[in-house]
């Protein structure tokens, strides 16, 4: 038991949960866990004393992941911590992917999936974007993690380096009514938090894979990942991110007051759903049923790798004809008719202005200049 008498902690097959005598709000909750403020100018020695010196400001830095491609991390430079908030707690935390129980629903999202990601990459601002370089390294762009970011189901599960973050949406559920995160006021359920360190997946007898099933989204061309401090992770099929070794489970009380104020202080979500034309793109990939020939074959090769099983040529034609699937010769999801900056020196510009807020390390292997 804490000191406070507030909790117990039991530790199980690499799991920790948490029982509360008394469910704390979410306030009480992030004071409990020793949340500190951010972007005070603190210094943190995450390593210790003899280590890296690094501090609590918020910001983009530059990390180079195993194939030497540049990834701007969205929050702070090194989080011990990453956090999911859900309005309530489920018997099982899966990627919206894994709660298609259909190999045709399956089929169906991974094919809006990439024809979303076919659209993102004829955007503007992402072209740009990946023929930028920071010191000979690639910037990455993440058409899949920006899929995910914008509501289309993926294998990936999302996390956030920031317990405020987080809280938003512990506290504020989506109105598919009016389209928009709405604060929790029912009271009668408890939410949940939960807390991982990510460097506990980190699997040794996979070293070229430098982050395992841990992905940085962090800043990407459209706007949504940075606002989040977005990281995500891979997820295999009936994986339950709730039983993974190292996850923390803490529920809390909802407190309609404190739901409230949450949700004012992100600007009514607007704040980390700031409007876009991909969001209305992403509105119309979710019920697109034409693709090109290519897009479904791409969807086919996902659909092979998530579910670790080949698919005749019958069993495809059956299963395509019960998505309601059909082939057209030229892509039907675009840009057409939707507010997109086109002006090659304003998004110069802009790219710009990113690369200048970006911090970076020049002492180590993993972290890469961006001038």
């Amino acid at each position: 038991m804490d000191s406070s008498g507030l909790f117990d902690w039991r530790h199980q097959y690499g799991n920790i949960n948490i029982t509360f005598h008394k469910l704390p709000s979410i306030l009480e909750l992030r004071d409990h866990l020793g949340v500190k403020p951010l972007n005070t100018g603190n210094q943190i020695y995450p390593l210790g004393l003899a280590g890296i010196i690094t501090d609590d400001m918020e910001g983009l830095h530059a990390v180079c992941d195993e194939h030497g491609r540049a990834r701007l991390i969205s929050g702070t430079e090194f989080s011990m911590y990453v956090f999911r908030g859900q309005t309530q707690e489920h018997p099982s935390c899966l990627p919206q992917l894994g709660r298609l129980n259909t190999p045709e629903a399956q089929l169906l999202a991974l094919c809006q999936n990439v024809a979303f990601e076919d659209a993102v990459a004829a955007h503007p601002f992402v072209r740009l974007a990946e023929q930028a370089a920071f010191l000979g390294n690639p910037l990455f762009v993440d058409k899949e993690g920006m899929a995910q970011h914008y509501g289309l189901p993926t294998h990936m599960l999302d996390v956030t380096s920031n317990f405020e973050v987080a809280s938003f949406f512990a506290t504020c559920a989506w109105n598919v009514g009016k389209r928009q995160y709405v604060p929790v006021t029912d009271t009668k359920h408890h939410g949940v938090i939960y807390r991982l360190i990510p460097v506990l997946l980190f699997d040794p007898l996979e070293p070229d894979s430098a982050f395992g099933p841990f992905n940085i989204v962090g800043w990407q061309p459209l706007p949504r990942p940075e606002q989040q401090r977005a990281f995500a992770l891979r997820m295999k099929p009936g994986q339950d991110f709730s039983e993974m070794p190292g996850v923390e489970c803490f529920k809390f009380r909802h407190r309609a007051r404190i739901s409230v104020r949450i949700w004012k202080a992100f600007d009514e979500g607007h704040a980390l759903f700031p409007a876009d034309a991909a969001a209305e793109l992403a509105v119309q990939a979710e019920s697109l049923h034409q693709f090109t020939h290519h897009q479904i074959e791409r969807a086919w090769i996902r659909m092979e790798s998530w579910t670790e099983k080949t698919f005749c040529a019958e069993d495809r034609s059956v299963i395509e004809s019960h998505s309601e699937i059909s082939k057209v010769a030229v892509p039907v999801l675009s840009w057409d008719g939707l507010d997109v900056e086109t002006d090659e020196n304003h998004l110069s510009a802009k790219l710009h202005d990113v690369f200048s807020r970006v911090r970076y390390r020049m002492v180590s292997p993993h972290f890469c200049d961006a001038t």
